[in-house]
C-alpha cells in the first residue's frame, strides 16, 4: 500500500511540469501588448486615495479606506461598526508570505502558527478560536469549500491576491456558516484598464526558487474588455529534512463592460500542488523542554521518504452586476470548484517508554475528490424615508460540497529523533474505509443601514437551512443533521466630522459543520453557535493615511468540540468565552515613513463541560507587532518588524504552558532605475523572517504528544521587472 500511494503521488509531478506552466503563460504574453501597449508609457498606473475609495480597486500603501467584505456593500471602514483589518498588496509584496496565514502575522486578533511551520493549509486562529484548515476563508465573496473532517481543503496563493480582509467576530447574517472568531476574505487581483506587466524571479532558504508573471490591461482593439493573466511556479524544500513543496498556478480573468448598466467578470483559478510540504509534529518533552538533556532539532522529520500529499484545485466563476438605475443594483457571484488530494503520512505518536529515545509511529493514507458550487444573489438599493437615508441589501446564497474518498490507517517502525534512520520502516496498512461527506446550506438575508446625520444604524437578519451527511460505505448507519437557524446582527456608530467613530456591535454565528463529527459513542455533535458584543472606537481623518482603532469584545461559543487523537473521535468541551481588547494603528509620516502596530490581549475560559474555568489550548494570551518602513531618496527602501507571541497553554487541563517568544523580520528593496535609467521598472528585494533564527515551539494540540516547531529563519531574494 505504501509504495502504491507513493507512486501515485510521484506521478502527479509529471502532469504539470514547470515548462508546461510557463508555456501556458507565454501564450498569453502577446495579449494586450500590441500597438496599443507600445503607445503607452512604461509607467505603473497611478492609484489615487480618496474619501470614497472603491473597495475593489488596487490599494496604495498599507492603508485601505473601505471594505466590501464586511457588509457586502462598498462601505468606508470608519463607518463599519465592526473590527476589520486589511492586508494590502504592498504589505504582501514587502513581507513576502508564502501562505495567506503567514500574511496575517501583523494583524491584531490573529494567531497564524497553530500548526507551526507547516504550510500545507491555512490554519488561522481568530480571537482564540481555531477555524480549522482553510475552512474560514472566502474568495471574492464566496466560500472556499473544504472538508474539515478529511484532508480536502483548498489553499490560495498570496501572489494572486490584491488584498486580504480579516473580519473579526461571528458574521452569519452575511455569510451563513461562520467561525466565532471571524472570517478571512480574500480578494483576487482584477483586470485593470491600464496596461501593467510584471515578471519576477526569486530564490530563498531551503533551496526555494520561484518564477511568476502578472499581465493586465485592455484587450487589443476592444475598449470594453480588460484581461489579467497571473502565473507562478514555486518549489523548495521544507524546514524538515524529508519534506518539500511544489506549486504551479494559472489564474486568468476577463472583465467585460457589456453596456452602461451591465458588467461581467469571468475568473478561473487553476493550481497544481504535486507536494504540499510538511504536516508532522514532535512531542513536548524533547522540543519545548529538553528530555534527558537532549532536544530534537527543528529539522527532524517524523515521516517517511515515501510520504507526501498532492493537491489539484480548479475554480471557475463569474461576477455579474446590473444597474437598474443610479440607486438600485443586482449582483450575482457564482463559482464551481473541483479538488483532489492523494496523500500518505507517517507520524510520530510519542515516546515509546520513559527511558527510550525512540518515538512510536503510525501511518495514514488516502485519496479524496470533491466538487461543489457556491452562489450569492444580491439586490442593493438606496432610498430615503424622511430625513433617514437607507442602504438596503437583500440576498439569497447557497452552496453545496460533496467529498468522497477513502482513509486507511497503518503502523510504522519506531524512530530515534536524534539519529533518525528511514530504512526498514515496516509500513503496513489495514483495510481502507470509504466515506462520503456532503454539506448543503442555503440562506436568505436582509440588512438595512439607516443614516441620520452622523448616526449609522445597521440591522440584519438571516434564515438558514443546512443539511450535513457523513456516511461510511458499508456501514449500517450514517451521521447526519438537518435544521434551520436564525441569526441576527446590529451595529450602531456615530461618524464625527473630525474622523472619530465610536461604535457598538452585536452579532451571531452558526456553524453546522460540527455535525460531520461524532463523539466516542458515535453520537452526532450539535451545530456550534456563537454570540458577540463589541464596543470600539475608530479614528480615520479625511484625506489621511492614518487609521487607529480600539475594540473591546465579549464572545461566546456553545457546543465546542475538539478532536481526540487517542480515540480518533471528537470530545465535546461545552461553552467557551473569549474576552479581549485589540488595538491597531496604521499611519504614514510624510512621503517616507510608514508604520503599522497592533496589540491583542485575550482571556479565554471554558464555562461549561470539561475543564471548567481553564483556558483552551492554542490561544496566546497576548500578542503584539510593529512594522516600520522608510523610503530613501536613493531608491532604497528598508522595512523592519517585530512580532511578540505571548504564553499559551499546551492543553485544556492547563498543566503545561508554552513560553512567549519575540521574532524579528526585515525587508530591503532597491529600485534599479535609480542606479541606471535604462533599468527603470526593475527592482531587487531581500526579505528575512525570523531574522535571528529563534527556535521555538509555536503550539501544542491539547496534549504533550503533538507539538509544532515554529518557522526557522527564512531568507528570500527576488528580482522583478515592471512595465
Amino acid at each position: 500500500m505504501s509504495s502504491r500511494v507513493s507512486r501515485k503521488i510521484a506521478s502527479q509531478r509529471d502532469k504539470f511540469p514547470l515548462g508546461m506552466a510557463f508555456a501556458l503563460c507565454a501564450a498569453g504574453m502577446s495579449l494586450g501588448t500590441g500597438a496599443r501597449a507600445e503607445e503607452s508609457e512604461a509607467t505603473l498606473p497611478t492609484v489615487t486615495v480618496s474619501a470614497q475609495e472603491d473597495a475593489l480597486a488596487p490599494t496604495s500603501g498599507y492603508s485601505a479606506r473601505s471594505s466590501r467584505a464586511a457588509t457586502k456593500t462598498d462601505t468606508p471602514l470608519n463607518e463599519t461598526a465592526q473590527s476589520v483589518s486589511v492586508v494590502t498588496r504592498q504589505q504582501i509584496e514587502d513581507q513576502q508570505p508564502q501562505t495567506v496565514s503567514q500574511a496575517l502575522g501583523y494583524t491584531p486578533g490573529v494567531y497564524n502558527a497553530a500548526i507551526g511551520s507547516s504550510t500545507r493549509y491555512d490554519y488561522i486562529v481568530l480571537r482564540g478560536f481555531n477555524g480549522g484548515m482553510s475552512v474560514n476563508e472566502w474568495l471574492d465573496g464566496l466560500r472556499l469549500l473544504g472538508d474539515g473532517e478529511a484532508y480536502n481543503a483548498l489553499q490560495i496563493d498570496p501572489y494572486a491576491l490584491e488584498r486580504i480582509e480579516v473580519i473579526r467576530g461571528p458574521d452569519s447574517v452575511f455569510y451563513g456558516q461562520s467561525s466565532p472568531g471571524g472570517l478571512v476574505a480574500l480578494q483576487s487581483k482584477r483586470p485593470l484598464d491600464t496596461p501593467l506587466h510584471q515578471i519576477e524571479l526569486g530564490v530563498g532558504s531551503n533551496n526555494r526558487r520561484w518564477a511568476a508573471l502578472d499581465f493586465t490591461g485592455p484587450v487589443d482593439g476592444r475598449s470594453d474588455l480588460d484581461y489579467r493573466l497571473i502565473a507562478k511556479a514555486d518549489a523548495g524544500d521544507a524546514q524538515q529534512s524529508l519534506s518539500r513543496s511544489e506549486r504551479y498556478l494559472l489564474a486568468p480573468s476577463l472583465s467585460w463592460r457589456i453596456d452602461g448598466r451591465n458588467r461581467l467578470l469571468l475568473q478561473a483559478y487553476l493550481q497544481n500542488d504535486p507536494d504540499t510540504g510538511y504536516h508532522g509534529s514532535v512531542p513536548y518533552y524533547g522540543s519545548a523542554v529538553a528530555r534527558q538533556g537532549m532536544t530534537i532539532p527543528s529539522s527532524f522529520d517524523d515521516g517517511s521518504p515515501g510520504d507526501g500529499m498532492s493537491r489539484q484545485e480548479q475554480l471557475y466563476g463569474y461576477q455579474f452586476e446590473h444597474d437598474f438605475n443610479d440607486n438600485w443594483q443586482f449582483r450575482q457571484n457564482a463559482r464551481f470548484q473541483k479538488s483532489r488530494i492523494t496523500m500518505q503520512q507517517v507520524y510520530q505518536t510519542g515516546w515509546t517508554s520513559v527511558s527510550a529515545n525512540t518515538l512510536g509511529r503510525s501511518a495514514i493514507a488516502g485519496q479524496e475528490h470533491g466538487d461543489g458550487y457556491a452562489i450569492d444573489n444580491q439586490v442593493q438599493g438606496k432610498f430615503a424615508t424622511g430625513p433617514v437615508n437607507h442602504t438596503l441589501l437583500a440576498g439569497l446564497d447557497a452552496y453545496r460540497m460533496q467529498n468522497d474518498g477513502y482513509k486507511v490507517y497503518g503502523t510504522a517502525s519506531a524512530i530515534d529523533p536524534y539519529a533518525p534512520s528511514y530504512a526498514n520502516e515496516n509500513i503496513t496498512f489495514a483495510t481502507p474505509s470509504y466515506f462520503s461527506h456532503r454539506v448543503e446550506q442555503a440562506g436568505v438575508y436582509l440588512n438595512d443601514v439607516l443614516a441620520l446625520d452622523q448616526w449609522r444604524l445597521s440591522l440584519g437578519v438571516r434564515e438558514d437551512h443546512a443539511e450535513i451527511t457523513s456516511a461510511t460505505v458499508g456501514a449500517s448507519s450514517q451521521a447526519s443533521w438537518s435544521g434551520d437557524k436564525t441569526t441576527r446582527r446590529l451595529g450602531l456608530s456615530y461618524v464625527a466630522t473630525n474622523g472619530l467613530t465610536p461604535y457598538f456591535n452585536y452579532s451571531e454565528g452558526f456553524d453546522p459543520s460540527a455535525s460531520y463529527y461524532t463523539d466516542a459513542s458515535g453520537k452526532v455533535l450539535n451545530p456550534q453557535t456563537s454570540k458577540q458584543k463589541e464596543i470600539g472606537l475608530k479614528f480615520q481623518p479625511a484625506n489621511s493615511a492614518t487609521q487607529l482603532s480600539a475594540a473591546l469584545y465579549d464572545l461566546r461559543q456553545e457546543n465546542v468540540a475538539y478532536y481526540d487523537t487517542a480515540t480518533l473521535s471528537y470530545q465535546p468541551v461545552g461553552t467557551v468565552r473569549s474576552r479581549g481588547v485589540e488595538l491597531e494603528a496604521k499611519t504614514k509620516f510624510g512621503r517616507r515613513l510608514s508604520l503599522m502596530a497592533s496589540l491583542s490581549a485575550n482571556q479565554m475560559r471554558i464555562l461549561s463541560g470539561s475543564n471548567v474555568d481553564n483556558t483552551p489550548f492554542g490561544s496566546p494570551a497576548r500578542m503584539a507587532s510593529l512594522w516600520t518602513e522608510y523610503a530613501f531618496d536613493s531608491g532604497f527602501t528598508a522595512g523592519a518588524g517585530a512580532r511578540y507571541i505571548g504564553p499559551q497553554w499546551a492543553d485544556d487541563a492547563n498543566t503545561i504552558q508554552l513560553p512567549s517568544v519575540t521574532l524579528f523580520d526585515l525587508s530591503l528593496r532597491y529600485e534599479l532605475g535609480r542606479f541606471d535609467p535604462s533599468l527603470k521598472g526593475a527592482s531587487v528585494r531581500l526579505t528575512a523572517n525570523n531574522l535571528f533564527n529563534r527556535s521555538y515551539v509555536a503550539s501544542c494540540y491539547n496534549s504533550l504528544v503533538y507539538c509544532y516547531y515554529g518557522s526557522a529563519r527564512n531568507l528570500t531574494a527576488a528580482v522583478s521587472y515592471q512595465w
